[in-house]
């Protein structure tokens, strides 16, 4: 009899229950199909179709998400054969199946031989939203106060509710002041990395087969949002959304559950933040339509930042980037008063993500040009 444990989450958490199952030295998916190519060849060569082939006992075997993505769609279409032709399989660990994949568990296993497990993610009460608030009011985001606080209002009434259906947020404002990094303040507290989306990086049609799938090899939403390791999901710049892909939204919204062609995934638990650099909320509406708009919980205007906050991100870049030199490049870059010519002219900065490579870029120039200065007099 084989054990089948079906795991639905990220792989920090496979990881962790292949650890806790004191899963040691599994044989890899890639193995039994290099096993099941060897019999069925030889069985084709001999030109015996039913031969009974010699089943080799295998103790543990873990497929992992990353497995899947990387095989053909014929692997996909004969998973069971692959699995069962000529092995018998102690335990079986597989993380995230498509569709297809546990449609053919199913049928070829008796349910008594099938358990599932899911990511614990991380659900916070009203007294932990309570503590996150005041995390952030003197976390690493700068200013914003405002926008912190209607973040977790919307955070708050889910937790008051046990909300069962996923939370939107809209973070909209200037570009480079602070809606991503936020975000992934938030998505820390959680307890896992941000599941960022990115559709300002894909072209329609790129877009189209990510959002309803395509190849299993291609990356897909469907993919990244079942590996995800909080329920944080940012959908970055969602005005670049094509309107033909909202009515995936609109289900995934309204009721926690999005489907492509591949898979299926539960949201409900989710709290998907998008971010925009619409400035008010009548060019939200007008753009992405009331539909859309409508679903949307919390819209949380992000603010440019003033000269005081601008001083403490100059501040806080020169003190990440100074603890990374030597103490004779601290010194130097010191004497060289970078920073006060940073804080002079701050009033021209108001990307702070572009501000904080800037000062790297002319701290780490600065520290050529002396080395060259150097080599050039030891070389006279």
């Amino acid at each position: 009899m084989t054990n089948i444990r079906l795991f639905y989450g990220s792989s920090k958490d496979f990881h962790s229950l292949l650890i806790q199952n004191q899963v040691e030295n599994p044989t890899p998916f890639m193995e039994l199909i290099r096993q099941y190519n060897v019999k069925v060849r030889a069985n084709d060569t001999m030109g015996n179709k039913d031969a009974e082939f010699i089943r080799d006992e295998i103790e543990n075997v873990v497929i992992s998400t990353d497995d899947f993505a990387s095989v053909t769609e014929h692997v996909i279409s004969n998973f069971s054969n692959i699995v069962l032709l000529g092995h018998d399989i102690e335990n079986l660990y597989i993380q995230n199946p498509p569709k297809r994949v546990e449609y053919s568990i199913r049928a070829n296993f008796d349910e008594e031989e099938i358990t599932e497990a899911k990511s614990p993610y991380f659900s916070p009460n009203t007294t932990e939203v309570t503590k996150l608030y005041s995390q952030l009011l003197t976390g690493k985001v700068v200013g914003q106060n405002n926008a912190k606080r209607e973040s977790c209002v919307g955070l708050y009434k889910a937790a008051y509710h046990h909300q069962k259906r996923p939370t939107v947020m809209m973070f909209y404002g200037p570009s480079g002041v602070g809606k991503t990094e936020l975000a992934k303040n938030i998505s820390s507290f959680y307890h896992g990395k941000l599941t960022r989306i990115q559709f300002s990086m894909m072209q329609t049609e790129e877009a189209f087969k990510y959002v309803f799938g395509d190849e299993h090899a291609r990356p897909s939403m469907a993919r990244d949002l079942l590996s995800r390791e909080s329920n944080i999901v940012l959908i970055d710049e969602f005005d670049k959304v094509s309107p033909s892909l909202y009515n995936v939204f609109y289900q995934m919204f309204d009721e926690g559950i999005f489907e492509d062609i591949n898979y299926r995934v539960d949201v409900s638990s989710c709290m998907f933040i998008l971010t925009s650099n619409f400035n008010n909320e009548e060019t939200i509406a007008s753009t992405v339509g009331l539909p859309i708009f409508s679903r949307i919980d919390q819209k949380i205007k992000f603010e440019k930042l003033t000269k005081d906050e601008i001083s403490i991100v100059i501040s806080s870049a020169f003190k990440r980037i100074m603890s990374e030199l030597t103490p004779t490049d601290q010194t130097f870059i010191r004497n060289s008063e970078l920073e006060d010519h940073y804080q002079e002219n701050l009033q021209i900065f108001s990307n702070i993500r572009m501000l904080d490579s800037f000062i790297e870029n002319d701290v780490y120039t600065m520290l050529l040009e002396r080395q060259i200065t150097i080599n050039s007099s030891s070389d006279e």
